[in-house]
């Protein structure tokens, strides 16, 4: 029988809503595993106060019948830094932010508090969301509880963390450039990336510096152990909300795609053997539950990467440096100006403008393409989860090879579309918000791949999931 802080976060709904459990011993449960684990892995930053989770916990207790409907009602979340949880710190990895407090929750936080979960804290990241590793000067990095040696990804990483080690059931993050799905399959997790404008973002305190590209490639969403725990957090989370121009009240569709496209390297993506292989391990799965899985890749497949690395790097280097100047920490700061200075439009705006242009090009381009190839199976990152260390202090020629591994996740944030990661770090892509279509292949898969294991921190065996 596995442990409270093994079952997948639906489980733990039914088990609390059929009072086989109280959520006091579901809370207590992760809790104790947070004391057992995260010395090593220090997923989490700041914690909430053991005896005000469990008084509201005992209260949701004496509360059971009105909170029966509830999708998530019992089950212990983390919430990335980035976010604002009420009278929490909001630091965004950084030293100068450090004792800067949220004065109310973030949107997404309330939807999850509204849906029945408990929030346990708050979990690390690297400074502004900027990296694929979660390491800053503030705390100490995060350490891939799978093989503490080794980075969680990033910039969710200590969610992904969270969720992998059994410290939460769910956990949530943001994907500006891979930012869930790097952390998710490095993590060996699940993450949803959902279409940009899906999930509203709304924060308690004024947003840091960010421009256009934020709201044509960021998104929200959850990470899990498990397929079902994606979509309900998902469809928790999504829905429009005026305070967020760019959120749509867009319906989810039925899955209806049974066509896939194995992503070939035309992006000038580099990709290791062992996720070559996992790739072939997923388009199989799919042929044999009748998808047709052929071979191609995006329209403008090459230049899209790059894209993505001009129009953000524009405004990292040309805006955002510059307002964070004594703020951000140094190593940071070299990593932005490597990875994006191999991109750097020299902050002119006429380059600016026609790169936008060739996207709204590409967008287009592959808005057609997908309508007859509605599934894109790629990588995530073209490696297995690399050391710690691994994006320290880069030459120009270590950054472009880092890039270049990374080329198959930033073009579904070019292209404003949703992605499913899974644990053997492949994606699932569909058509712009057609979020079931990809739930509905990476099913297919994870039955191939077999369940999502506990993390053991300290180098046994994995455990349930």
């Amino acid at each position: 029988m596995p442990e409270l802080h093994e079952r997948a976060a639906s489980a733990i709904v039914g088990l609390v809503r059929d009072r086989t459990v109280s959520r006091r011993e579901v809370v207590e449960a992760h809790l104790d595993r947070i004391d057992a684990v995260d010395g090593e892995v220090c997923a989490f930053v700041e914690r909430r106060e053991r005896d005000a989770m469990l008084a509201e916990a005992d209260a949701a207790d004496r509360n059971h019948d009105a909170r029966a409907a509830l999708p998530l009602d019992g089950v212990a979340v983390s919430i990335k830094d980035h976010f604002d949880v009420e009278g929490m710190r909001h630091t965004e990895g950084v030293a100068a932010l450090a004792d800067r407090c949220s004065p109310g929750n973030s949107l997404v936080v309330q939807r999850l508090l509204d849906a029945g979960a408990f929030i346990l804290g708050k979990c690390n990241q690297p400074d502004f969301q900027i990296r694929w590793n979660t390491v800053n000067d503030l705390y100490p990095p995060t350490r891939n509880p799978r093989d503490l040696s080794r980075t969680p990804g990033g910039s969710s990483g200590g969610d992904a963390a969270a969720v992998a080690a059994g410290m939460a059931a769910l956990g949530l993050g943001a994907d500006y450039g891979g930012s869930i799905r790097v952390p998710a399959s490095f993590c060996r997790l699940f993450g949803l990336r959902p279409s940009a404008g899906r999930v509203p973002h709304v924060q308690a305190l004024d947003p840091e510096a960010g421009g256009m590209t934020l709201d044509l490639m960021n998104s929200i969403g959850p990470l899990a152990r498990s397929l079902d725990d994606l979509w309900t957090a998902f469809q928790v989370l999504a829905g429009p909300d005026p305070r967020d121009p760019v959120s749509l009240p867009v319906e989810s569709l039925p899955a209806e795609a049974r066509r896939a496209v194995r992503m070939s390297r035309e992006t000038g993506a580099i990709v290791e053997p062992e996720i070559e292989r996992e790739l072939d391990r997923v388009c199989d799965a799919l042929e044999q539950e009748g998808y047709e899985v052929v071979e191609g890749a995006i329209p403008n497949a090459k230049r899209a990467p790059e894209l993505w690395a001009e129009l953000i790097g524009a405004e990292l280097l040309h805006w955002a440096l510059p307002a964070w100047d004594g703020v951000i920490a140094e190593g940071n700061r070299q990593h932005i100006e490597a990875m994006f200075g191999l991109f750097d439009l020299g902050g002119h705006v006429a380059r600016w403008g026609a790169s936008y242009v060739e996207r709204r090009k590409t967008a287009q381009a592959t808005a057609q393409w997908m309508e007859q190839n509605p599934l894109v199976v790629a990588p995530v990152a073209g490696m297995p989860a690399p050391p710690l260390e691994f994006d320290f202090w880069l030459s120009d020629e270590d950054t472009r090879d880092l890039f270049d591994h990374m080329r198959d996740v930033v073009w579904v944030n070019l292209l404003s579309l949703p992605s499913i990661a899974l644990p053997n770090g492949i994606q699932i892509v569909a058509r712009r918000f057609r979020e079931a279509d990809a739930l509905a292949a990476a099913r297919v898969a994870a039955e191939a791949l077999g369940p999502v294991l506990i993390a053991n921190p300290r180098g046994g065996p994995d455990g349930e999931g």
